[in-house]
């Protein structure tokens, strides 16, 4: 963990003391998880002088939303210029254990469902680069035709007019189908930007989902933190009971009680 300053003043001795703490400790970064806005806990910390040893300015406030750290709360580098100095202090405890199992599944079926729009993605534009490629041939070869027309034109230039009706057809044909994959391929492109515009808004709302969730469990396990402890003080004071009016055997009595007092 890094330290900070202690006093509201800083001296050029201090900034030299720090410095030379930077230079003689082994550097080991902590990467940066990915992060939610959360309105209630974000921004800069201007609470205290506290100061990130790597580029001296104030750390911000994020809240995890990768893995099993998501929806906890951290210190971390601010800086979005060069190297991230990473988690300078984490705010909430690692999550219970059965938490974290249920976060690892859950992200395990985010990533599991964003690979499969990934391949779908990937196959969509390996078919439009297809079709692409099928358009720009039809245009190699309707500029060679009108080329080899108008050659046509040069050389016979009094042939009978069905002959030249006939190839005035053979180009409007060709004009045709080349508006036709235009068009094709517009649609294809429209409707891909439309697919991407509902995979972000389905990605948003999971992350909202997984938030909701987590808090909720959250509360769940505090719920029955404070039911136990309310059982812990019912027990000790129906013991301390027993042993004011002697019943039961007293030794047996003060190891029941030293183990809840443990505990």
């Amino acid at each position: 963990m890094p330290s900070w300053p202690k006093s509201n003043e800083t001296s050029d001795a201090d900034d030299d003391e720090y410095m030379d703490e930077y230079s003689n400790m082994q550097m080991e970064y902590f990467q940066t998880p990915d992060t939610v806005i959360d309105p209630s806990f974000s921004g800069l910390v201007v609470e205290s002088d506290r100061k990130c040893i790597l580029h001296r300015q104030r750390p911000g406030r994020f809240v995890a939303f990768e893995g099993t750290d998501t929806g906890r709360r951290f210190i971390g580098c601010a800086t979005t210029d060069g190297v991230n100095y990473g988690v300078l202090e984490w705010v909430d405890a690692p999550w219970p254990i059965i938490l974290q199992r249920c976060l690892t599944k859950l992200w395990d079926m985010y990533h599991e469902e964003n690979l499969g729009r990934v391949q779908d993605k990937e196959a969509h534009e390996i078919e439009v680069e297809k079709l692409k490629k099928e358009l720009d041939s039809l245009a190699n070869q309707y500029s060679q035709l009108v080329d080899d027309v108008s050659k046509l034109f040069d050389y016979q230039d009094g042939q009978k007019s069905h002959d030249m009706d006939y190839t005035s057809q053979a180009i409007n044909e060709l004009k045709e189908k080349k508006h036709q994959l235009e068009e094709q391929a517009k649609i294809e492109v429209q409707m891909e930007k439309l697919k991407l515009k509902k995979e972000q808004r389905c990605i948003l709302q999971s992350q909202a989902d997984i938030i909701q969730n987590t808090r909720k469990a959250m509360k769940e396990i505090q719920v029955e933190r404070d039911l136990l402890k309310e059982e812990k003080k019912k027990l000790e004071h129906v013991i301390s009971e027993l042993l004011k009016v002697g019943h039961g055997c007293k030794e047996k009595l003060d190891k029941i009680k030293q183990v809840v007092m443990e505990e």
